[in-house]
């Protein structure tokens, strides 16, 4: 794991410790709502490629919300992924069930997507059916993590890119 987080701090996109942004917080949250509407409109409306996809990006909005509020930005989903693991799970703010459920939503999303796999309806539909309870925990989390917690991610982070040897 350790060698794809520091592919992520090597990539132009990739992992940045950046300053702490409420505002940017409350517009991936915003996103995350909006995705979990989108949800459920496409679950009434039986479109199972959209639940895939929208039950994803609620869940992937909430999770980059967290990511503000820490003062981290990453565009490569599969960057902000791992680091969910190594910065909030392994530093137990972040219950490893959320990531396990991420990482499970955005690999059906882009076997479905990418190479044109067929999912089933009842794969979509047990990572649509968590997809509310995913985003809540995460927005408890966000409303709970303390100071303290946030700057010993943002030192962790720190760490690991001068172990990788990038400085931020």
């Amino acid at each position: 794991m350790k060698k794809r987080f520091d592919w992520c701090l090597k990539q132009d996109k990739g992992l940045r410790l950046v300053n702490k942004n409420e505002n940017l917080m409350k517009v991936y949250l915003k996103k995350s709502r909006s995705a979990l509407n989108m949800l459920n409109a496409a679950i009434e409306k039986q479109e199972l490629e959209w639940i895939l996809d929208t039950s994803y990006y609620a869940k992937y909005f909430a999770v980059y919300a967290l990511f503000m509020k820490a003062g981290i930005k990453c565009e490569i989903h599969d960057c902000t992924i791992e680091a969910l693991k190594i910065l909030f799970v392994d530093e137990k703010i972040v219950p490893e069930d959320l990531f396990i459920e991420l990482e499970k939503s955005k690999t059906l999303r882009v076997d479905a997507l990418y190479y044109n796999k067929e999912i089933g309806k009842t794969a979509i539909m047990q990572r649509a059916d968590v997809t509310g309870d995913f985003c809540l925990k995460i927005e408890k989390i966000i409303n709970q993590i303390k100071d303290e917690q946030i700057e010993t991610i943002r030192k962790k982070f720190l760490r690991l890119c001068q172990d990788s040897g990038n400085a931020q």
